[in-house]
């Protein structure tokens, strides 16, 4: 975009409160530090060269527990739009091998002769972080095909760059069923799921990658987050047979499958999921205005922009109610870095958070329909040092920054907002992105 064509849409831009005033200057106020000051949004023609969006960063695996779900967030025809389906996978570690017991006499001593009984599977569910309406029937399944707890997914029981395998059949391969348990949110966060000696004996062997459980269900319209599952096994020492006690073999994998994996929006913006959506932005600050008319009436345009005139800049993003089997149901919070290296996206490294470290925290409600719910991201740095030409500290700067979860991945699921136009200089898109700038003049300067 050359300045001459981003200077003559500048008069579009709407000033703030008031709209056709200048802002009152009040010495108090952090945004005004004397002057003249004035509110003005630059549309996304005027300022964003180009928007990308891009996936496949970190693992479902990474996120350290999973989610199950059936027909979540189905449409109106379940035919053409049948939800969201998930399934959690585990896989439970080696067994102690040693104990400390009480023999007959009462002295404590180790005992390594250990006969393994039964066995519970504790699993801890999200109680705010799920969907759901009451009571949920959880199917629990032996696997008995081999998988790889980190890059497993609903197609494949192992998916990496140099090995591709895919189930018998997607979701998991053939099952062995284990029973059904349910789970009573009103009751606790936790599931027991009980575990007879054979299968505790099937599991004993570490070699066997076929081993573990898949967790399901088929009531639909949940969607329920796993934060952690442990499986306790009822032991029998030989120093004293006539006392069980209970051993702890830690989880060795946990990871969930899901189906559809969503594609890259074709015109709007993604941040979030597992794996988890970036979008980079590429920026082009105007360094002259030539309005609103007010401001050229005060102080005559075109008029230079540079750092010492940005009291306040925020990114201005118009949320989406994308695809309901993957909107929020709890916060996201979200960060903005500078891309260091553009020529080697999507893998360029990124600058440190330009969001601190809570980073923009946004409601779940903002993404349900229609959606339409205008967040701010801060940005009132990087503009300064765009129009700088470098940081405070005279580090180099990018114009090319990245919007991304605060950590990755962080959930499921992500936040959608509306994008630019499909071609540079097309019809504007409703709800398209705008920068937001509170400005601080003396006349003459």
């Amino acid at each position: 975009m050359t300045p001459a064509r981003r200077l003559a849409l500048l008069p579009l831009v709407a000033l703030g409160a008031g709209c056709t005033e200048m802002l009152p200057t009040a010495e108090s106020d952090d945004l005004v530090r004397g002057g003249i000051a004035v509110e003005v949004r630059l549309p996304a023609s005027d300022f964003l060269d180009r928007v990308r969006v891009y996936g496949g960063y970190g693992r479902a695996s990474e996120l350290g527990g999973g989610f199950i779900a059936h027909r979540f967030g189905a449409g109106a025809d379940p035919a053409a739009d049948p939800g969201l389906e998930a399934a959690t996978l585990l896989r439970f570690g080696r067994y102690p091998s040693v104990v400390t017991v009480n023999d007959t006499t009462g002295t404590s001593r180790p005992d390594s002769s250990l006969t393994f009984l039964s066995a519970r599977i504790v699993a801890r569910f999200d109680t705010l972080g799920s969907v759901h309406s009451g009571p949920v029937a959880i199917r629990a399944d032996a696997t008995t095909e081999a998988w790889d707890g980190i890059s497993a997914t609903w197609e494949h029981a192992v998916d990496t760059l140099l090995n591709q395998v895919p189930w018998s059949q997607p979701g998991g391969g053939a099952l062995q069923g284990l029973g059904e348990w349910v789970w009573d949110p009103e009751a606790g966060d936790s599931l027991i799921i009980e575990l007879d000696s054979a299968r505790v004996a099937a599991w004993s062997d570490t070699t066997d990658l076929a081993r573990g459980v898949r967790l399901s269900t088929e009531a639909p319209g949940v969607r329920l987050q796993l934060r952690s599952a442990l499986m306790w096994i009822e032991t029998m020492p030989s120093l004293n047979p006539d006392t069980l006690i209970q051993v702890l073999a830690g989880t060795d994998a946990i990871t969930f499958i899901y189906d559809p994996v969503p594609t890259a929006p074709e015109h709007g913006m993604r941040i979030g999921g597992a794996p988890a959506w970036r979008t980079v932005l590429d920026l082009d600050i105007p360094p002259a205005l030539d309005g609103p008319p007010a401001l050229c009436a005060q102080l005559g345009c075109p008029l230079e922009l540079s750092e010492d005139h940005i009291s306040y800049a925020a990114l201005r993003l118009t949320t989406q109610a994308e695809q309901a089997a993957f909107a929020p149901s709890d916060t996201i919070s979200i960060d903005l870095r500078m891309v260091m290296v553009p020529s080697v996206l999507p893998k360029s490294p990124l600058g440190p958070s330009l969001s601190g470290i809570a980073g923009v925290i946004l409601s779940p409600e903002w993404f349900a329909p229609p959606g339409g719910h205008v967040v701010e991201v801060p940005v009132t740095g990087l503009v300064q040092d765009l129009l700088r030409g470098e940081t405070a500290d005279g580090d180099p700067v990018s114009t090319t920054v990245a919007l991304l979860s605060t950590f990755e991945p962080l959930s499921i699921e992500y936040a959608s907002f509306e994008g630019i136009g499909a071609a540079p200089g097309g019809p504007a898109r409703p709800g398209e992105p705008e920068l937001r700038l509170i400005l601080n003049y003396v006349r003459g300067r």
